[in-house]
């Protein structure tokens, strides 16, 4: 059985900061090639420029389109598509319920909801040419529990999680696995709008929460290093699964 991911082809949308860009490093590291796919094309050209396995597109995830030519510009750099990494998200749909725009709404549906759901629909045909491999979508343990002005994003990541097992039941013939990670409270350039939305109606402040609940902020590569494990020959009969990676703060009743 496999254990690594060398020599694998992955693809991994929202690869150019935070959790996307630590999982591109691991996943460089043990032996992958990757096409990082990002809405910040700069950012991403950058992290590929560090190394020759490694290639940089343009995509916004809420438009098809783009996630198809990803999918596609995918196999013609490498040979084929082993592994999706549905990462890319946003946090815009914040504030209370009766005062966020639709606009936002949309917006945050569109890029966490049908986002990742065209990156299955375009992938899985590609991954099964290769004999079967792995899907991966970054949630939250925001969509365990209802979350204080963060509804529409909350509601987002709840979606994806019954995506990863509605998609885990299409794609098992298909020899591809769908899981889904549930970050908690993650040092990236997301967590300083969640927290001043957060703070803005919650009793606690986030420092307070974390140092109660979770131990310490996490970082980028706690969530990449078990991506890279769900990737992996290691995690073979594992699939439908919503891991949680927050040192047991989902959990906590106090």
């Amino acid at each position: 059985m496999s254990t690594a991911v060398d020599g694998k082809v992955a693809l991994v949308t929202g690869g150019a900061s935070g959790i996307g860009r630590a999982t591109v490093l691991r996943l460089l590291e043990a032996g992958a090639k990757v096409l990082i796919a990002d809405i910040d094309l700069p950012a991403a050209q950058s992290l590929a420029e560090t190394t020759c396995a490694a290639t940089a597109l343009h995509c916004d995830v809420s438009e098809p389109a783009d996630v198809q030519a990803a999918v596609e510009a995918t196999v013609e750099a490498f040979g084929g598509l082993d592994v999706l990494i549905n990462n890319a998200g946003v946090s815009s749909a914040g504030g209370l319920i009766v005062d966020a725009s639709a606009e936002d709404l949309q917006r945050t549906l569109a890029v966490n909801i049908a986002g990742p759901y065209y990156g299955i629909k375009y992938a899985a045909p590609r991954i099964a040419e290769r004999g079967g491999g792995a899907i991966l979508i970054t949630a939250s343990t925001a969509g365990l529990r209802g979350m204080p002005a963060m509804a529409g994003y909350a509601a987002s990541k709840a979606a994806l999680i019954n995506l990863t097992q509605s998609a885990a039941l299409e794609l098992r013939p298909l020899g591809i696995r769908v899981n889904c990670v549930l970050p908690g409270i993650i040092e990236t350039p997301m967590l300083d709008g969640i927290k001043a939305i957060y703070e803005s109606v919650a009793p606690m402040p986030i420092a307070d929460v974390v140092a109660a609940k979770q131990g310490r902020v996490g970082v980028p590569d706690d969530i990449a290093r078990a991506l890279v494990y769900l990737a992996s020959g290691e995690a073979e009969f594992v699939s439908g699964v919503a891991l949680p990676v927050d040192n047991a703060m989902s959990v906590s009743l106090f």
